[in-house]
C-alpha cells in the first residue's frame, strides 16, 4: 500500500466531507497532527481506526485502503473479520500486559516493604520489661522519678529490664504518645538542629539535642528538655549495635554535627 497515495486520497475525501483535519481528528479521537502526518504520508493509521474512519468518509474499507473509490465490495468482510481479529488480540495483549505490570508492581512494592521492615530497629528481646522499677532495690539502676511519667499519661509506665535499667512497660505506646503530646518540643529540636524527622529509626539526634535548645518559647524548651529525657529511657529498649547503627544513619543524613555529639 502506497502511504502517499492513501494521504492524497484521505485528503481529497476529507474536504469534500467539508471535515477539518481537526474535526476528523476529534471524531475518531486521535490529534489534528496525527491526520496531517496520514495525508503527507508520513505515517499510517492504526489499523483499528480504519473502519470508523472508513464509516466517517463513506468509503469501504477496501477503497481506503486502495487509495480510490470502487464498485468491489466483495473483501470487504474478510477485511473486517481481519480487522475484528486484529482488535481482540490487541485486547488480549493489553490486558496480559496489564496483569504483568500488576504482579511486578505488586513484588516490587512487597520488597520495598520487606526491605524497609527488616531495616527497621527491633527492641531487644533481653532488654524488654521484666520487673518494677523500684529505685536502690536489687539490680535498679538510676533514680527515676516513675510516678511523674505516670501521672503525664499511663502510656508512660515505666518498669526495669533484666539488668535493673529502667524501660518503658509498652515501648511503642509511650512512643506514639510522646509524638501526639509533645509536638512543639519535637518541631523545636528538629528546626533547631535540623534533625530528620523523629521516628522509631532515628530518635538519637533528638535524644542528645534536645536539652541543648536555646530558641523558641518557654513552653517549647520544656517540652524538648523531657522529649531529650524521655528518650534516653526509651533507648534502653535498643541493643547497642541498633543505637550505633541509629547514630551511623543520622550522623551522615546531618550536615553539620555540633562537636561532642554522640551517645
Amino acid at each position: 500500500m502506497n502511504n502517499e497515495k492513501f494521504g492524497k486520497f484521505l485528503c481529497e475525501v476529507r474536504k469534500e466531507k467539508n471535515l477539518t483535519q481537526k474535526e476528523l481528528a476529534n471524531i475518531l479521537h486521535v490529534t489534528d497532527k496525527a491526520v496531517s502526518k496520514w495525508e503527507r504520508g508520513k505515517s499510517f493509521p492504526d489499523i483499528s481506526l480504519l473502519e470508523p474512519l472508513s464509516k466517517t468518509l463513506d468509503l469501504s474499507i477496501g477503497e481506503l485502503l486502495e487509495g480510490k473509490r470502487s464498485k468491489k465490495k466483495e473483501n470487504e468482510d474478510l477485511i473486517l473479520m481481519a480487522i475484528n481479529l486484529y482488535k481482540k488480540e490487541l485486547k488480549k495483549k493489553r490486558k496480559r500486559i496489564l496483569i504483568i505490570t500488576s504482579v511486578l508492581l505488586i513484588i516490587v512494592l512487597g520488597i520495598t516493604y520487606l526491605v524497609w521492615h527488616f531495616s527497621q530497629p527491633k527492641y531487644s528481646d533481653s532488654l524488654a520489661f521484666t520487673q518494677e522499677y523500684i529505685p536502690d532495690e536489687g539490680n535498679i539502676k538510676g533514680d527515676i522519678d516513675t510516678a511523674r511519667y505516670v501521672a503525664l499519661s499511663p502510656d508512660f509506665a515505666i518498669g526495669a529490664n533484666q539488668y535493673g535499667y529502667a524501660v518503658f512497660i509498652d515501648p511503642d505506646k509511650a512512643f506514639l504518645r510522646l509524638k501526639k503530646d509533645y509536638k512543639k518540643g519535637i518541631q523545636l529540636i528538629k528546626e533547631e538542629f535540623h534533625c530528620p524527622t523523629l521516628s522509631k529509626n532515628n530518635f538519637i539526634c533528638y535524644l542528645n539535642l534536645g536539652i541543648q535548645v536555646t530558641t523558641g518559647t518557654k513552653e517549647e524548651q520544656e517540652q524538648a528538655h523531657f522529649v531529650s529525657s524521655f528518650l534516653d529511657i526509651y533507648a534502653n529498649s535498643f541493643s547497642d549495635e541498633a543505637i550505633y547503627n541509629m547514630i551511623d544513619r543520622t550522623a551522615s543524613s546531618r550536615p553539620n554535627i555540633p562537636s561532642g555529639w554522640a551517645y
